[in-house]
């Protein structure tokens, strides 16, 4: 599944230091906002958890993703695969595709 997750400024989240290229694992049961590794469907439901400036964010592959859902589209896997680091504007581009594509969709 694809995704978008943000960080802090050094490429980590909880503690967890991620890189371009990189999968990251989690051993053991994966459980929304409780244990695993989280992202976001949406690109722009990444900005409700890592501010915009001083934050940096990426594209991903995860695998072994949840059906968990809560409020928005973040959601929970066993591996995460970091695709690409991304600007401000590239998250903005990307969550107007998402929405848009949503929109399709629906008219379908």
């Amino acid at each position: 599944m694809k995704g978008y997750k943000g960080f802090d400024k050094d490429f980590k989240c909880r503690d967890k230091q991620y890189e371009v290229g990189k999968t990251a694992t989690h051993e053991g049961e994966v459980s929304l906002c409780n244990s695993g590794l989280h992202f976001c469907e949406n690109p722009l439901d990444i900005l409700k958890y890592y501010k915009p400036v001083g934050g940096r964010f990426a594209s991903l592959t995860a695998s072994g993703v949840s059906d968990q859902r809560e409020g928005d589209s973040k959601r929970v896997a066993k591996s995460l695969t970091i695709e690409a680091e991304l600007k401000l504007p590239d998250i903005i581009t990307a969550g107007v595709k998402f929405v848009l594509d949503l929109v399709k969709q629906s008219k379908e």
